[in-house]
């Protein structure tokens, strides 16, 4: 029941930090949400719901700014980061070698003249390349849940597990294309399954790189 209650609190709050300039996805808005968490077996299909829409909207936000990349095989949306920015990056091509193309998206429409808009575009190293073929091949037929938990798991001095609830709303949204095809994935940004060590490995090849051009206007 906490559980439940948690997950429904992050939904109150995903939707109160949406930009008052744009509302936020019918999927999100407590009124719809509520109800729709109100079995605890709809719970974390609703709260997906509303992730794949925030990032859709992301998604389409970037766009009206500047056109982005066309059919990536791996899509990560960040949707926050501490400049108030998200963060998308596209995996693109057919192997055994990708290309990283990866933008930031102003979290407010407003806020575009105070965060610039980022943009990089990178070849992915031969062993990044390969991870991520095998992710694309393996990801459709796992087991892996499409909504990860929303804890903190630590292991105590004496074995026994320490788990803490995650409220806040940085949440990552991934698709993946497999031969079965696309699946979407949402996981806090500081889970650590497969899925979240996907994103790590990407958005780890962004955040090391040189090749950022930023847009001060």
């Amino acid at each position: 029941m906490m559980r439940l209650q948690a997950i429904t609190l992050a939904v109150f709050l995903a939707a109160g930090l949406a930009s008052a300039a744009e509302d936020p996805p019918e999927s999100c808005r407590p009124k719809v949400a509520g109800s729709a968490l109100a079995l605890a077996d709809d719970a974390e299909a609703a709260q997906l719901q509303c992730d794949i829409d925030r990032a859709a909207q992301l998604v389409n936000r970037s766009e009206r700014l500047a056109a982005g990349s066309s059919r990536p095989v791996i899509r990560i949306v960040d949707t926050a980061s501490p400049s108030g920015a998200a963060y998308i990056y596209d995996v693109i091509g057919t192997g055994p070698s990708y290309w990283l193309s990866a933008h930031s998206v102003p979290g407010d429409e407003s806020e575009r003249n105070r965060v610039p808009v980022c943009r990089l575009g990178t070849n992915l190293s031969e062993i990044v390349s390969a991870k991520v073929a095998s992710a694309l091949e393996t990801v459709g037929t796992s087991a892996l849940p499409a909504y990860g938990p929303r804890e903190d798991v630590s292991v105590n001095p004496d074995g026994s597990r320490r788990v803490v609830l995650l409220l806040d709303t940085h949440d990552i949204i991934t698709t993946i294309v497999t031969p079965e095809g696309p699946r979407h994935f949402s996981r806090h940004a500081r889970a650590s399954d497969e899925i979240a060590r996907i994103n790590q490995m990407i958005i780890g090849v962004a955040n090391f790189s040189d090749g950022w051009i930023c847009d001060a206007n």
